[in-house]
């Protein structure tokens, strides 16, 4: 049997190094997943409100002119069982141009 060119300690290192070589891409990767800022949402609650609200489930841009109680600039999120609302505050596209996509 022909001997290995690497004594048995060094054939033990060297193969040491090639493992964690190869496991350090994947390591630092699940650590940069965790901690890279990304585009976070920003979740905020939804507080009732006595604003109303006829139709359908989904968000309106509050108009005082309709509803005094729906103020300028505010999202609301609509009950359509109910007619109640839930505020979620003020939306940049909403105190813009009064719709949730300018």
């Amino acid at each position: 049997m022909e001997k290995h060119p690497l004594p048995d300690l060094r054939q033990h290192e060297y193969t040491t190094i090639i493992a964690t070589l190869a496991l350090l891409p994947a390591a630092l990767a699940a650590v940069m997943d965790n901690h890279m800022p990304g585009p976070a949402l920003e979740e905020r609650a939804c507080v009732p409100s006595k604003c109303r609200c006829i139709g359908g489930q989904g968000q309106f841009c509050g108009n005082e002119k309709i509803n005094r109680d729906c103020k300028n600039g505010h999202v609301y999120e609509c009950n359509r069982k109910t007619g109640r609302t839930c505020d979620y505050g003020i939306r940049t596209s909403c105190k813009k141009c009064n719709k949730l996509k300018c």
